[in-house]
């Protein structure tokens, strides 16, 4: 069963195997080994490309399907997809709250629960704002007005950051501590960029698309030499996924040369 919306997503898997093994014995193994594979993919398909995973499936082998969507509501994704899972799987048996794992997040968690967002596209807008008077209006209504960003109708929309007249581009920040939570946000703005880069026409007019990185500077000594070599791991797959799509990916390590690269494409 998996749940998913603006800001992450759940998948609860079978966790009671052993009704298979009364029904293939041995033969079971294999049917397992194919679920486990199943709910491997299809979180990594969620971390890619979100909700669209679950309306255009794209399953690792033939044999699977996804059953049909809908819509919810529940007190958190973890527990809507339990409840559901209990409902509906003879394979599955509920289990005390606090034994089970926690859902994979694509936001961060402050020290009191709240969910809180990469600060750095608003801290790219305010260094913007303050350089060039009137580029405040190619940055997005929530980055001006700094305001959470909030999905609309219960399924996520695509955000964009900033969309000027020769660059659009999104912002993310590559964690030192949080690698992992940050490349699965990094590559929702990307599938995000690659879908509004899909709606403009093709012509010799059309804008650049870039995904724009902070990354932690190489001498920062506050991030250990494991933690460098993880960035440069995550960057590297980044920047795989955004050839793929056709896209510029690009990692800075201050706010400001953030800031002067959107204003020297602009302006150029």
């Amino acid at each position: 069963m998996a749940a998913a919306n603006a800001t992450g997503f759940h998948v609860e898997l079978a966790n009671a195997p052993e009704k298979l093994r009364c029904f293939y014995g041995d033969d079971a193994d294999t049917v397992l080994r194919v679920i486990e594979l199943a709910g491997v993919c299809l979180k990594e398909d969620l971390a890619a490309r979100s909700v669209e995973a679950l309306f255009a499936p794209d399953p690792p082998v033939s044999g699977i399907t996804l059953g049909k969507c809908s819509e919810a509501e529940g007190i958190s994704l973890r527990m809507l997809a339990q409840s559901w899972m209990a409902a509906l799987s003879s394979l599955y048996s509920s289990t005390n709250e606090q034994d089970l794992p926690q859902p994979l997040m694509l936001a961060e968690e402050d020290t009191e629960g709240q969910r809180v967002g990469d600060r750095l596209p608003f801290l790219v807008c305010d260094f913007v704002k303050s350089q060039r008077e009137g580029f405040g209006q190619y940055f997005s209504a929530d980055l001006r007005e700094g305001r959470a960003r909030r999905a609309k109708g219960g399924s996520h929309r695509v955000v964009i950051d900033y969309a000027g007249p020769k660059l659009v581009a999104n912002f993310g920040t590559l964690k030192a501590g949080a690698i992992t939570n940050s490349v699965h946000l990094i590559k929702r703005r990307l599938w995000d960029l690659k879908v509004e880069r899909d709606r403009e026409p093709h012509n010799a007019l059309s804008r650049a698309h870039e995904m724009i990185l902070h990354r932690p500077p190489k001498d920062d000594p506050q991030v250990s030499e494991q933690q460098q070599a993880n960035i440069g791991d995550a960057l590297e797959d980044l920047e795989q996924q955004a050839d793929q799509e056709e896209l510029r990916l690009l990692a800075l390590d201050t706010v400001q040369a953030i800031g002067q690269r959107v204003l020297h494409y602009e302006l150029a």
